[in-house]
């Protein structure tokens, strides 16, 4: 009976924190794929390396790297700041990221565009972030 109930709440936990890492990236579709944005690691905060990941999946659900000419944007407050030079990872097929140290909280949103290999077509994709500040999570 206590194995079940162990495995049980185990179970609800693993779901629980299936839903958060979820929750925090946004999906959406550009040139016939799916896109998976968000930031790395979690939560972003102020004044750490922080680095902004864009994953590219074809519609059957599978990597897709051929992905070229990669720049990002960050937009806060009506100021633009880049463009920053998106790179393909090198352990991790269809996924781009900038890296960034962000010094102040609030609202932000990136458009990263980019080229498909083999196609002229310019894609742009705009997704909104927050970055927390850091001071929130420090204990004196």
């Amino acid at each position: 009976m206590k194995l079940a109930r162990l495995l049980s709440w185990t179970l609800g936990l693993a779901v629980a924190a299936m839903c958060i890492t979820v929750a925090a990236h946004e999906r959406k579709e550009v040139a016939g794929l799916d896109v998976v944005f968000g930031a790395e690691p979690e939560p972003a905060l102020t004044g750490e390396k922080q680095f902004l990941r864009w994953r590219f999946l074809s519609k059957d659900k599978t990597p897709f790297g051929d992905i070229e000419e990669m720049s990002a944007t960050v937009k806060r407050n009506g100021k633009t700041f880049g463009p920053f030079t998106g790179r393909m990872a090198a352990r991790e097929p269809g996924v781009v990221a900038t890296q960034h140290i962000f010094t102040a909280a609030g609202e932000y949103e990136v458009t990263l565009t980019f080229r498909k290999k083999g196609d002229a077509t310019v894609h742009s994709i705009t997704f909104p972030f927050k970055i927390a500040d850091r001071k929130t999570l420090e204990i004196p």
